[in-house]
């Protein structure tokens, strides 16, 4: 199959793309992954359709989102155990990282969170979820000099352009027939020095009777010494008495993932009194965010890496693609799309 455009990817960055080449450029793209729509930001799995991870907006471009429905609270932030909280967020980590948005979060005195965030995305983007062209597959090869992209399945597409939303690591592994190897030597260059903290999330959907005398408030918790694994819990009231829980964790070479991980932070969420006999677990996710939070690459090789893909029709978008912490509002609105389309 024949298509003009291809993009490799399904979060908010590929969506982004998808809307702004289908209406802007009056072209039909077409989507290949094997993930949901919306990337790690699809809702999880609950009844209820609400986001497997605690994204918040900032109260100055909240009414950007005003369709969709946001809850803007007081933020009220407890400490459970002083430490190096920052060192605990980045898993230990001997490296910066970009942006530690939760650090960032506890700072703010209001909080802005859309419960159904996926849904608002494509009603911005003004794309539907059933009408979207994609193919539910994985990406075996791409072979960037003649342009052809084979998945899993077997499945073949021949495509004069390509979108690559996937993670930069990534990139070596599934493309081939460069026949340039100095490319392959720069990009490998720029890959190794690519390092990352994964992020592991419990999420709960909570029954808690609750006063009506009682103000809306998003709490934030936050615990800074090894003695617990979660290092932050955030509270966000959606509904009457009923409460989202995040409880966050991270990971890293230097401070690994423990077994059975989802069950200790169950345990320690009663332990803090966090989770109390008096709520009701309607249900509960389990989500890992693998590049949880970036490390900085060299601004000049990285640009020098883009410039080189484009030769060959490439481009790279989005957080994980282009190695840079944007946030969900600088995917939406902010940042122009200089989107080269090869006949």
């Amino acid at each position: 199959m024949s298509i003009d455009v291809a993009i490799i990817g399904s979060g908010v960055a590929a969506l982004k793309v998808y809307s702004t080449l289908l209406h802007n450029r009056n072209l039909n793209p077409l989507i290949i992954d094997f993930n949901p729509l919306g990337g790690i930001l699809a809702s999880a799995n609950f009844v209820y359709k609400y986001p497997r991870i605690p994204i918040f907006i900032d109260s100055n471009i909240i009414n950007l989102f005003t369709t969709c429905n946001p809850l803007c609270y007081h933020l009220e932030v407890c400490i459970l155990k002083e430490g190096d909280i920052i060192d605990k967020i980045k898993g230990f980590a001997p490296f910066d990282v970009q942006r530690l948005w939760i650090y960032e979060l506890a700072e703010k005195k209001t909080a802005c969170f859309l419960p159904h965030l996926s849904k608002c995305i494509l009603a911005l983007l003004n794309v539907g979820n059933e009408t979207i062209r994609r193919v539910r597959d994985s990406i075996r090869k791409v072979d960037i000099t003649n342009k052809v992209i084979a998945t899993l399945q077997g499945l073949t597409f021949r495509y004069k352009s390509l979108i690559y939303t996937w993670p930069l690591d990534l990139l070596m592994k599934i493309i081939s027939n460069i026949n340039d190897p100095s490319i392959s030597a720069l990009i490998n260059d720029v890959i190794n020095k690519a390092k990352y903290v994964s992020i592991y999330t419990r999420s709960y959907v909570i029954y808690e009777k609750s006063s009506k005398y009682d103000e809306p408030k998003i709490e934030l918790y936050l615990h800074g010494t090894k003695a617990s694994r979660v290092h932050t819990i955030i509270k966000i009231p959606i509904a009457n008495s009923i409460t989202l829980l995040y409880a966050l964790t991270s990971y890293s070479e230097y401070y690994p993932l423990l077994p059975g991980i989802g069950d200790k932070i169950h345990s320690e969420l009663k332990r803090h009194k966090v989770l109390t006999p008096s709520m009701q677990v309607l249900d509960y996710s389990d989500t890992n965010i693998v590049y949880g939070f970036l490390n900085t690459l060299p601004e000049e090789a990285l640009e020098k890496v883009k410039e080189k893909l484009q030769g060959y029709n490439i481009m790279l978008f989005g957080r994980i693609a282009e190695w840079r912490e944007y946030d969900v509002p600088s995917l939406l609105f902010k940042r122009d799309l200089h989107i080269k389309i090869h006949k």
